[in-house]
């Protein structure tokens, strides 16, 4: 039964995961338009405090379009519980857990690793923002507030592109774990 699980949780993450990039690509647009606009950016930098670096004052700049991304992201939660509901599914094992986890991730990964290192890799990096843009959102700002590539050192970079590739599939597994009672409750007297 495990090994029958496996493939149609993995699609439904993919299917969860897309439409949330879609509407968190979208939101995230919609908000920087509007930041832009009515100029929110500047009027929330001039809030800071004037002891503050620009880089730091930039940084502020950006939490307008950091909102709708929070919001997908922790979107994934409640998404891998009401999945499990809805299918009727037991908990995912350990090794369906591992494959749900790394997979997504990993395509991530990949996608941004190579849009840095090949010379002109900008359409494999523009592929890991289509396809995962809340965790590219979320690592593209951090790299902003730690200033990699300027004062960070290259590690940073590396740590924000692994866990930012990590929390979807996380948050979604998380989700999947989360108690049902009335699903535990038949998983418990099937054991029995």
């Amino acid at each position: 039964m495990r090994r029958l699980l496996l493939r149609p949780t993995l699609l439904e993450f993919c299917r969860t995961h897309l439409i949330f990039t879609a509407a968190g690509a979208l939101f995230t647009v919609l908000t920087g338009l509007v930041t832009t606009v009515f100029h929110l950016s500047e009027t929330i930098m001039k809030a800071a405090p004037p002891d503050w670096s620009n880089a730091s004052k930039t940084s502020l700049g950006t939490l307008p379009v950091l909102l709708p991304l929070l919001l997908c992201l922790a979107a994934y939660l409640p998404a891998g519980r009401l999945v499990r509901l809805r299918n009727g599914w037991a908990r995912p094992e350990v090794p369906d857990a591992l494959v749900l986890l790394l997979a997504p991730a990993a395509a991530f990964w990949v996608l941004v690793g190579l849009g840095a290192l090949i010379p002109h890799g900008y359409g494999l990096t523009i592929a890991a923002a289509l396809l995962n843009s809340p965790a590219y959102g979320l690592f593209t700002l951090y790299m902003v507030t730690t200033g990699w590539g300027i004062t960070a050192p290259p590690w940073a970079g590396y740590v924000g592109a692994l866990v930012s590739g990590l929390l979807p599939p996380l948050l979604y597994l998380i989700g999947s774990y989360l108690p049902i009672r009335a699903l535990d409750e038949a998983e418990e007297n099937v054991e029995i």
